[in-house]
């Protein structure tokens, strides 16, 4: 949860409230605000802005004091524990359908072909940031796939608006 001070709401925007958090299994609350609320993500920004924003943090947002994240271009999505982790959220109180963890790998795998097809325009079209080489840093298997997946996601129930895209 974050405190509804003004400065925080016009760095960051809007804070969270907490009827938005109803489906989410476990709660996750603090007091402290470390970084933006993530709460509404969700479609702020394109697939590209997400890429490059793990890639080079600084260059997205000048400010920053995030750090990159390059592994997560290069190291692929471990499929192994799908299922067994469905599985978990289901005990805890998911509404997953039963069965859906022997479907689930298919779903993520959908969704990862979808981005990555996305983003190889992108980057033949020169948005997306390459290594010191020049070779490009997308990977058809990447575990970026899935984090832009889940932030794309993220606030999506609440409001849409149109993403802001990649400089």
């Amino acid at each position: 949860m974050i405190r509804p001070f003004r400065s925080e709401i016009e760095r960051y925007g809007e804070y969270s409230k907490a009827g938005e958090f109803v489906y989410d299994h476990p709660f996750q609350w603090g007091s402290k605000r470390t970084g933006p609320d993530l709460a509404r993500e969700g479609l702020k920004y394109d697939h590209a802005w997400h890429f490059n924003h793990m890639a080079r943090p600084q260059d997205m947002e000048e400010k920053s004091i995030m750090p990159a994240y390059p592994w997560l271009l290069t190291e692929p999505i471990n499929m192994e524990y799908i299922p067994s982790k469905i599985s978990a959220q289901r005990t805890i109180g998911v509404p997953y359908a039963e069965g859906y963890e022997n479907l689930a790998s298919v779903d993520l795998e959908k969704q990862a072909r979808e981005i990555y097809d996305k983003l190889l325009v992108l980057d033949e079209e020169g948005k997306l940031y390459r290594s010191d080489d020049g070779e490009s840093m997308l990977n058809e298997n990447s575990e970026i796939l899935a984090l832009i997946a889940y932030l794309q996601r993220l606030g999506t129930d609440i409001k849409v608006k149109e993403p802001i895209t990649a400089k």
